[in-house]
């Protein structure tokens, strides 16, 4: 028991060291820091766990084949703590992810800010902004939902959106002028969604689409027209830039839809009939 005591507190003190070390000391960036803690944590769970299995070994050796029920029960009470080392074990293995990457699991995206053999700490972000809310997943999680490493996107990412408009208004004509709204918005940004893009491809080993201005016609269950837009563009403009040519775009459909209305009823009233004058007089 003594042993035990001072194995714990030895590991505490070394790993608050070391945390304060790293932390005060070095100039690394935050998310680097971070990780840094991580590992030192990790670390220190598994000296401790490997150092009481040692300790505690020829005892637990010894009461091993009359307790072989209560072991039974014990690994059914724990099924969830032995799914979340199960999990962490994957996780560490199959290297999908660490400290300070942007993660998607299942529904939950997020940046990695921690992580042990139960579970995983991430700062929640909900499009390219972080909401504030700190999501703590069980590292079981791993092994029922997939796990998306955002990382390569961090900076630069595919985003898209839709323009919608009644079926009375020919939206196919104004493709050309959709396209050119879309890429002057998008521009500014052309050099370097280029490099960010072949980057991409070469830490990936994959060949992905283009960084260009995309176009897609469809219609939508309630039979619009629907135009759906994808550009390659910073992460932290993408809700800017869709805002901006949203609004010009629906703005000069506006104006055309206005025209062509005012155009319709002035042809309406010119083919209409004129009334006689004898009859205006004769009322």
């Amino acid at each position: 028991m003594t042993e035990s005591l001072l194995l714990v507190v030895a590991v505490f003190l070394i790993t608050t060291l070391a945390v304060r070390f790293v932390r005060r000391r070095t100039r690394a960036a935050p998310h680097v820091q971070r990780r840094w803690t991580a590992n030192l944590k990790n670390a220190a769970w598994f000296l401790l766990l490997v150092g009481l299995m040692l300790i505690w070994a020829p005892q637990l050796q010894a009461l091993a084949l009359s307790l072989t029920a209560v072991a039974v029960a014990i690994v059914v009470a724990t099924k969830e703590l032995i799914l979340c080392f199960s999990g962490s074990f994957m996780r560490t293995s199959s290297r999908a992810f660490s400290v300070g990457d942007w993660v998607e699991i299942g529904a939950v995206r997020g940046e990695v800010v921690d992580h042990n053999i139960f579970a995983t700490t991430l700062q929640e972000i909900d499009g390219s902004h972080y909401t504030g809310r700190t999501v703590v997943m069980p590292n079981s999680a791993f092994l029922t939902s997939p796990v998306r490493n955002m990382n390569l996107l961090r900076s630069f990412a595919f985003h898209s959106f839709n323009i919608t408009v009644d079926p009375a208004f020919n939206l196919f004509r104004e493709e050309a002028a959709i396209r050119a709204v879309v890429e002057r918005h998008v521009a500014p940004f052309a050099a370097d969604a280029a490099k960010a893009n072949a980057q991409i491809e070469r830490r990936s080993g994959v060949d992905i689409q283009e960084p260009t201005v995309r176009l897609r016609f469809s219609t939508t269950d309630l039979g619009k027209y629907r135009a759906t837009v994808t550009v390659f563009v910073p992460t932290a403009e993408a809700e800017a830039i869709e805002a901006a040519a949203t609004r010009e775009i629906m703005e000069a459909l506006h104006e055309r839809i206005t025209e062509a209305r005012e155009a319709k009823e002035a042809a309406a009233k010119a083919d209409a009939p004129a009334v006689p004058a004898s009859s205006s007089a004769a009322s």
